[in-house]
C-alpha cells in the first residue's frame, strides 16, 4: 500500500478509536491526557503525511501551479491544526462571552478556520479551474447556492441571544464551509462527473465531509441543547467526520498530478 494512503489509514484508525471510545463513554473526560496525547499524535501524522506528499509533488513536478496546490494543502491544514487546538479548550473555560452558548470558544477556532478552508477553497479551485471557465451566470449560481444554503442551515440552528461575537464568526464559517463543500462537484464534474476516477471522488469525499463535521459543531455542538450543546458525545462524533475528512482532502495535490485535472 501506498505510504501516503497507510498514514492517512492510521490516522483515521486512531479518530475512529477516539471516537467509539468516547461515544461509548471509555474516556474519563474531554481533557484526558491520554485521550488528548492520541487525539495530538493523529494530527501530527496528518501534518507529517501532507509534508510528505508536499515533497512528493516538488520531486515529480517543476509545474508551479501544482506545487501552490501543494502547498496550499499544507498551510491549510496547519491552519486548522491551530483550530482543533482551541477546540480542545485546554484552559477548560467555558461561557467566555454571555451566558447563552456554553461552548462558545468554538467560535475563537473561527479565526483559524475560516482562513484555513479557504486556501483548500482556493487549492480546490486551482485544481479543478472547472468554475472559471463557466459562463459568469455559472459562477454567480453557484456563489449564490453558496450563500442561500449556508444562510438557511445558519438560520435553522443559530440562537439570536448568543451575541453579535459569536453569531458573526459562526455564520461567516458557514458560508465558508458550504463553499468548500460545494467544490466537491465542481471537482467531480471537472473529471468526467460520474466516471471520475476513485481518488477524486474519495477528495471530494472529503470535502463533503469537512462540511458535515462543521454543521454538526453548529447544530449541536454550539447552538444545540439551547447552547448547553449535546457534550461530549457531539464532540467525539465530530472528531471522527473531521478527521476522516482531513485524510482525504490531504490527497488533493497528488490526485491533481496523477490525474492530470485541470
Amino acid at each position: 500500500m501506498n505510504k501516503h494512503i497507510t498514514l492517512s489509514f492510521l490516522a483515521w484508525l486512531a479518530a475512529l478509536f477516539v471516537g467509539a471510545a468516547g461515544i461509548y463513554g471509555l474516556w474519563p473526560s474531554p481533557q484526558s491526557k491520554v485521550l488528548l496525547a492520541i487525539e495530538i499524535i493523529t494530527l501530527i501524522i496528518l501534518l507529517f503525511n501532507s509534508a510528505s506528499i508536499t515533497c512528493w509533488v516538488y520531486k515529480h513536478t517543476k509545474n508551479k501551479q501544482q506545487r501552490y496546490i501543494a502547498l496550499l494543502c499544507i498551510a491549510s491544514l496547519v491552519l486548522c491544526i491551530c483550530g482543533d487546538v482551541v477546540n480542545f479548550n485546554l484552559n477548560n473555560q467555558y461561557y467566555r462571552y454571555n451566558e447563552v452558548i456554553k461552548h462558545d470558544y468554538l467560535a475563537d477556532s473561527v479565526w483559524f478556520f475560516v482562513p484555513g478552508y479557504s486556501l483548500l477553497f482556493i487549492a480546490v479551485l486551482l485544481a479543478s479551474r472547472s468554475l472559471v471557465m463557466y459562463p459568469l451566470y455559472y459562477v454567480a449560481a453557484y456563489l449564490g447556492g453558496t450563500l442561500l444554503i449556508s444562510l438557511l442551515c445558519f438560520y435553522f440552528m443559530h440562537i439570536p441571544e448568543a451575541g453579535y461575537y459569536v453569531l458573526l464568526l459562526t455564520g461567516l464559517h458557514s458560508f465558508v464551509i458550504t463553499s468548500v463543500g460545494l467544490m466537491s462537484l465542481v471537482l467531480l464534474n471537472t473529471y468526467c462527473g460520474l466516471n471520475a476516477p476513485l481518488g477524486v471522488w474519495l477528495v471530494s469525499l472529503g470535502l463533503v465531509l469537512a462540511a458535515i463535521a462543521d454543521a454538526l459543531i453548529g447544530l449541536y455542538w454550539i447552538y444545540g441543547n439551547s447552547g448547553e450543546g449535546y457534550f461530549p458525545q457531539i464532540r467525539y462524533i465530530n472528531w471522527i467526520i473531521y478527521i476522516s475528512s482531513q485524510c482525504l482532502v490531504i490527497h488533493l495535490a497528488k490526485i491533481n498530478i496523477t490525474y492530470k485535472l485541470g
